[in-house]
């Protein structure tokens, strides 16, 4: 952004309301000097929803002011983390190697704790208020965390958002914003028009007949695809070998077979 180093950061909370659609409902923009901890408070605001976070959100003090607002999270914490162990569970998926009630720090709320080993043997410890739940399906909360990775991937990838328009901080923050509108927009259309579509194969085409009528992009949003493929074809009979007649004005000089 200048002679010096700049950064920025989008502190965003994702809302996923079913395996296929995930949306963002609130970003902090901020300069690259606030860390995801102190971000937390703009966005852990209300309690009837489970906030899956990863470590860089829960420090103690997070955790403890979580709990005591009776927030529901799954969040993974450091290895410098020290728990005190109440109560041991026996776990019930073998990739699953402790799963207790603990203590940490000065915090008096007893919470879960959740250890597991992913497919290439690395370790996730987990904090959670979510007793209710089964080993296994903690895990699998916490797994699907890499829903927020693949929509900044996207984000990224196709809506520009690394390309800066200004360098002034007003025009950054408008940019962030104005990016997360437009992917808003496209995914409530794709819901209404049913479109079974990609969001990228979507948002393209939305793209495309932007200045068009409603209906000619109707028309083509569900235009069926011609077929690419013949079907099955008859194997051709190879001809036999007919020797080219070479004329009268050429020299020719027959091959020499080894």
């Amino acid at each position: 952004m200048s002679k010096d180093y700049n950064a920025v950061k989008m502190h965003t909370r994702l809302s996923v309301v079913s395996p296929n659609v995930a949306f963002p409902d609130k970003i902090l923009p901020s300069t690259g000097t606030v860390s995801d901890s102190e971000s937390s408070d703009a966005l852990i605001e209300e309690n009837d929803t489970t906030y899956v976070m990863d470590r860089a959100y829960p420090s103690k003090k997070n955790l403890m002011d979580w709990q005591k607002r009776e927030i529901s999270f799954v969040v993974r914490i450091k290895k410098n983390l020290r728990l005190y162990t109440l109560q041991e569970f026996k776990p019930t998926h073998p990739s699953v190697i402790h799963d207790a009630k603990v203590l940490y720090g000065l915090s008096e709320i007893p919470i879960r704790y959740i250890e597991f080993l992913d497919e290439k043997g690395r370790s996730y410890r987990i904090l959670t208020t979510r007793f209710d739940l089964t080993d296994l399906q903690v895990m699998e909360i916490y797994r699907n965390r890499w829903i927020i990775e693949l929509f900044f991937k996207w984000i990224k990838q196709h809506l520009k958002l690394t390309k800066i328009w200004s360098t002034k901080p007003q025009g950054i923050w408008n940019q962030m914003f104005l990016a997360l509108i437009a992917f808003g927009l496209s995914l409530i259309i794709k819901l209404q028009s049913g479109s079974t579509k990609t969001p990228w194969e979507f948002f393209r085409l939305l793209q495309t007949f932007l200045f068009h009528t409603v209906s000619s992009f109707y028309k083509e949003l569900h235009r069926k695809k011609k077929r690419k493929s013949k079907g099955r074809q008859k194997v051709p009979i190879p001809l036999p070998k007919v020797m080219p007649s070479f004329g009268t004005v050429a020299m020719v000089k027959e091959k020499i077979k080894n």
